[in-house]
């Protein structure tokens, strides 16, 4: 069905709203971001270039958290400015239903949603590396560890086996200053201490070191020259591959590092409410809309200040609520994919009660 001339006219009143928020809301963050690190930029003699670098790839994660609330505030402004002229009268007494006249904004705001998983797990994931690094290299001044040499490593095998070394040489498949660790069920069974371990023979060997078994809460202590043990799987190009914090994983990496933890017999409750929640947020602006249709269409129709306040308002709730959910799934009181959804469920119970007031 092609869209009305009502449907045009709301569209274009919603989205110039919801474009000058989100410009306006990025404005905000990151005049407030500069003074908190003023300090920072000035103690490291920052260049103007890699500033604007951080900014800039600091961009996508600010839209993620703007723009549910720009599309609140465009819905409660452009459904109320209409109110206010009884343009939403005369529609609701010719017949047309609320949720018709809104359903251009109830459209975009899914659009964008579904947009925003793809972006989300694209593009933030990428620009939040490339900021810390800009951080990190550019402004700080840290030095850059050379591309074969990985210093302080660290990697989560398979079988409950946790790496550790001072230095991985990419180039001669070496360990130096190695502990590596075997759990079952959250128990540590076996550590091994060695000064090197290398790759040869499709196995690593570990040379001068002890290895300690833990078994019925007794401690059982072994020197070795050199040690082989079978059970490890890791290969040196899983050692060599780039490392990335799990907050900054896309879905596919993520997916890949809970089933890695899986198979080491960790936790992965924790990773599996952060995956859901990738899903999750992006309709938090479709719950945004919902809300703000109802409270721009009720018999109090909210002044520009008062929808103002209500976006805050609401938008304030939404974020406690789900990382108060994100936390409980963290901590395992709640399961993952409840913990994920908690602050939508909720939330859309309220919208669309809210609505339905409002439809009377």
């Amino acid at each position: 069905m092609l869209p009305r001339i009502h449907d045009r006219y709301l569209l274009k009143s919603f989205l110039r709203v919801f474009l000058f928020a989100v410009v306006a809301f990025v404005i905000i963050y990151v005049t407030v971001n500069i003074f908190e690190e003023i300090d920072n930029f000035i103690d490291h003699d920052a260049k103007v270039v890699h500033i604007a670098s951080y900014y800039l790839y600091s961009l996508p994660f600010v839209l993620t958290y703007v723009i549910p609330v720009s599309l609140l505030l465009g819905t409660v402004f452009s459904m109320g400015i209409m109110a206010r002229r009884n343009e939403l009268t005369a529609l609701l007494a010719s017949g047309v239903s609320l949720t018709r006249v809104a359903r251009p904004i109830f459209v975009t705001s899914l659009l964008i949603a579904l947009f925003s998983i793809y972006f989300n797990d694209h593009v933030v994931a990428r620009a939040n590396r490339r900021k810390e690094d800009v951080m990190h290299y550019d402004i700080e001044g840290r030095v850059r560890a050379h591309p074969e040499l990985k210093t302080d490593f660290r990697y989560l095998g398979e079988h409950g086996f946790i790496y550790l070394a001072s230095t991985y040489d990419v180039r001669s498949f070496m360990l130096y200053d190695v502990v590596v660790q075997q759990f079952e069920h959250d128990t540590v069974v076996r550590r091994i201490d060695a000064k090197t371990a290398q790759w040869a023979g499709g196995h690593w060997q570990f040379a001068g070191g002890y290895v300690r078994t833990f078994q019925g809460g007794a401690e059982h202590v072994a020197k070795f020259d050199t040690l082989t043990v079978p059970e490890m799987k890791e290969k040196p190009e899983d050692f060599a591959a780039d490392e990335v914090d799990e907050e900054n994983m896309n879905f596919v990496e993520l997916r890949h590092f809970i089933n890695k933890v899986k198979r080491s017999g960790g936790s992965v409750e924790k990773y599996m409410v952060d995956l859901y929640f990738k899903f999750s947020f992006p309709f938090a602006g479709s719950i945004f809309v919902l809300i703000g249709v109802a409270l721009a269409s009720g018999k109090r129709k909210p002044s520009i200040a008062t929808g103002f306040g209500l976006t805050l308002v609401v938008s304030f709730m939404y974020y406690a609520v789900l990382r108060v959910g994100q936390t409980l799934g963290h901590n395992g009181v709640l399961p993952p994919f409840f913990a994920a959804q908690v602050g939508n469920m909720i939330f859309l119970i309220i919208g669309l009660w809210m609505l339905r007031r409002a439809n009377r």
